[in-house]
């Protein structure tokens, strides 16, 4: 769908997120005789840029680590991942020959549209433009640009350059034509794209707060601890949600079941908080308390047991897609 020209991809915003979809864009496969795909990460200063280089060649390295690439694809990941600061002249140098420009920073609609918005100004008119909000409407977000039908969000979910999934949104005035160039795209980077609805959450948060949501009561309630809330997420719930979704669940069991005076009475009893600061969380923010960042949410945190965290996230996450995917891995 892109053709075969060389393509190119920009990334505003050069975070957590930003570095991620930056490295898992530079994993996209050619098609056809199209040169393999390079990137532009753009970033606020040289000191963010270096983080993400540095975020960018330990996930490499771990990919490699993993068998997911090999050593002559981590070299060519970092040769096709360039670097700039400069607004906004390095942001015209960085989107002018872009067919992509995804931006990636804080979830404030009035920095994304004026990136993009900027952007705009630059690149060429097929140029398809995105988001990677996890909440902000893309119908709000594409009403300050000149050219709306080209404006599509893709929701990757942390991380980024690992998680097979990501949410592809069109807002109200979002073309058939950008969405399946967009999907396109993110097969190619080894991605399982899914249409959402341009509403609240889109589908992957509202999962997650949901369940959220009734974990936080259960706590509140003095029912459960967190610990064995998480426990159970992880080594129950969790474990066989790869084998069997909600709806299949539901056809297993059996509706008679599934509406059964015990199942209404468990959906009578369920929480129905209508905003997180009106629970144990808006007492933890008030203290402070933001979880990793600070040191203390749910648990106690340290550098280095954040790093441990988040380093056997990914190997679960990997696993869990080789297993997917049929390879034959220990348990």
């Amino acid at each position: 769908m892109w053709g075969k020209e060389p393509l190119h991809c920009a990334v505003l915003g050069c975070g957590t997120m930003g570095g991620h979809i930056a490295l898992s864009l530079a994993l996209c496969k050619a098609k056809g005789d199209r040169a393999n795909t390079t990137v532009s990460l753009w970033g606020r200063s040289e000191s963010s840029l270096q983080r993400a280089k540095d975020r960018i060649a330990d996930a490499a390295a771990f990919m490699c680590g993993q068998g997911l690439i090999d050593d002559t694809q981590k070299r060519r990941t970092f040769d096709a991942i360039d670097y700039t600061t400069h607004m906004p002249s390095a942001v015209q140098s960085a989107v002018r020959s872009a067919q992509f420009v995804i931006e990636a920073v804080t979830e404030d609609i009035a920095l994304k549209q004026r990136l993009l918005t900027q952007a705009e100004t630059y690149v060429a008119p097929h140029t398809i433009l995105s988001s990677t909000t996890s909440a902000l409407s893309a119908t709000d977000i594409q009403s300050a640009l000149t050219r709306p039908e080209r404006f599509v969000i893709a929701h990757y979910a942390q991380p980024a350059h690992l998680v097979a999934v990501v949410e592809v949104v069109l807002g109200k005035h979002s073309s058939a034509a950008a969405g399946a160039k967009v999907t396109d795209l993110l097969r190619n980077c080894g991605k399982k794209p899914v249409y959402c609805p341009d509403i609240a959450g889109f589908f992957w948060a509202r999962i997650q707060h949901a369940i959220l949501r009734e974990c936080i009561s259960m706590v509140e309630r003095g029912l459960m601890q967190p610990v064995d809330c998480d426990t159970i997420l992880k080594n129950g719930y969790g474990s066989r949600l790869p084998a069997m979704g909600a709806f299949e669940h539901a056809d297993l069991a059996g509706i008679d079941l599934i509406t059964s005076p015990a199942a209404r009475a468990v959906w009578r009893d369920l929480s129905t908080a209508k905003d997180p600061t009106q629970t144990l969380m808006g007492k933890m923010l008030a203290n402070g308390d933001k979880g990793m960042s600070t040191g203390k949410g749910f648990y106690r945190w340290h550098a280095d047991t954040v790093t441990t965290f988040k380093r056997n996230r990914d190997k679960e996450i990997v696993r869990r897609a080789k297993i997917n995917a049929g390879e034959d891995v220990k348990m």
